[in-house]
């Protein structure tokens, strides 16, 4: 059964976060449908949307096809961002088109895209309540194309991609900083296997040089050990055994590290 998702850069102490779920309960029950809401994240950093699209990317295969995905990160400025809708693998993401939602899948093209003009729901003048809106449409089995006009170009960015500097170094960057303080990098394990071929390789973060690759947990026995592995969603990540809690003695503490940084890697 499809359902909805919320992804945003509220944090969870506000009321913002309650209100969007409110608003969408409130368009459903004005459809008489009904579907479970799912909050993916609201821990997004502000206007972070490199991290947003991360976290999407890897969250919603997991979710049934036709399931509606509102992302509400830097969706403020409606007078330079008009709110959009695309239909992309089967499912429908719904933000605002300053380009965040094409790093949620940046090696697929939408299906379809389109700006959103409710004609018959004048009274929706705020983002929250036109995502809602086009949400229940959706989830009632309404056509896209319905939405508002065709959107032929949606704005796009570009993030960092991982650089081939010579035969033996390349650089890769900190996407992402999971929940225990783990780097994240935009290289993925595909592209890793044809960098390397049969070769090993060595990390070396703000002057630090990290050997060990484990493939499992069992293989991390010293706590504050460093390591690389590949996590769960095909990233290759630069983590440390036993990280502390709150942000003690985690890979980004210890190595004093954020996103987009850089870690260059050295074939062996």
């Amino acid at each position: 059964m499809p359902l909805v998702t919320l992804t945003s850069d509220y944090g969870w102490n506000d009321p913002d976060t309650a209100v969007v779920r409110g608003r969408v309960y409130g368009e459903m029950l004005r459809s008489q449908i009904g579907a479970p809401l799912v909050d993916i994240s609201h821990d997004v950093p502000p206007r972070d949307h490199l991290e947003a699209g991360y976290v999407l990317r890897c969250a919603y295969p997991h979710f049934p096809k036709g399931s509606v995905h509102i992302i509400l990160v830097d969706s403020l400025d409606l007078q330079h961002a008009a709110p959009m809708a695309m239909e992309l693998d089967g499912h429908f993401f719904l933000g605002l088109n300053h380009g965040g939602l094409s790093l949620i899948r940046p090696d697929l093209k939408p299906r379809q895209c389109v700006t959103l003009d409710l004609k018959n729901r004048l009274e929706l003048t705020d983002v929250e309540s036109l995502l809602a809106a086009a949400a229940a449409h959706l989830l009632n089995r309404g056509a896209l194309s319905v939405l508002g006009p065709a959107l032929a170009e949606p704005a796009s960015m570009h993030p960092p991609h991982p650089e081939i500097k010579n035969a033996q170094t390349a650089i890769v960057h900190v996407q992402f900083i999971d929940h225990y303080g783990q780097l994240v990098t935009n290289a993925t394990q595909e592209w890793l296997k044809a960098w390397l071929g049969e070769k090993s390789f060595v990390a070396l973060a703000r002057g630090r040089r990290v050997t060990k690759h484990v493939h499992s947990s069992t293989e991390m026995q010293d706590a504050g050990e460093l390591y690389t592995r590949i996590n769960r969603y095909g990233y290759l990540e630069l983590g440390v055994c036993k990280p502390g809690a709150h942000g003690i003695n985690t890979a980004a503490s210890l190595l004093g590290m954020a996103v987009r940084d850089p870690i260059e890697l050295q074939r062996k």
